[in-house]
């Protein structure tokens, strides 16, 4: 009988350890990012290797896909950019822009923040690195 006892008792004080140990998980890790979270006019500050260069630009939906989005003066082109959304990670597939080829990916950091790292490549010379973020407007 006293070795039942002390066996719930090691249950017990395992079961609490267990309990008193599991992480406590923040209840925004679960929150769905959708396209539309991207919509909006953004403020973006690319930075090259020789000096930052900022402009604007303008995320919508592109109506003619189910997970794409579109960037209007992506990398300050003044063309569009067709980007796939996956949750909080972006994919800039390889596009032509006034003769500059891009590609890429971003990350959504939060509603108002996203970062990106992707080259540009005019016409036939090297690529270039970019670091860039955007800041909602």
């Amino acid at each position: 009988m006293r070795a039942l006892r002390s066996n719930r008792f090691l249950f017990l004080i395992i079961f609490a350890f267990v309990i008193i140990s599991c992480e406590k998980t923040d209840n925004n890790q679960d929150i769905t990012i959708t396209r539309n979270d991207y919509v909006g006019t953004w403020t973006c500050t690319e930075v090259p290797i020789t000096k930052a260069i900022y402009f604007d630009c303008d995320i919508s939906i592109d109506e003619n896909s189910e997970d794409k989005i579109k960037i209007q003066n992506f990398a300050g082109l003044n063309q569009i950019a067709y980007v796939k959304v996956n949750g909080k990670s972006l994919i800039l597939p390889k596009q032509t822009l006034n003769g500059n080829t891009i590609e890429g990916i971003g990350n959504y950091v939060n509603k108002d923040y996203i970062t990106w790292q992707y080259y540009v490549k005019i016409g036939n010379s090297d690529s270039s690195m970019y670091n860039t973020n955007f800041n909602r407007k």
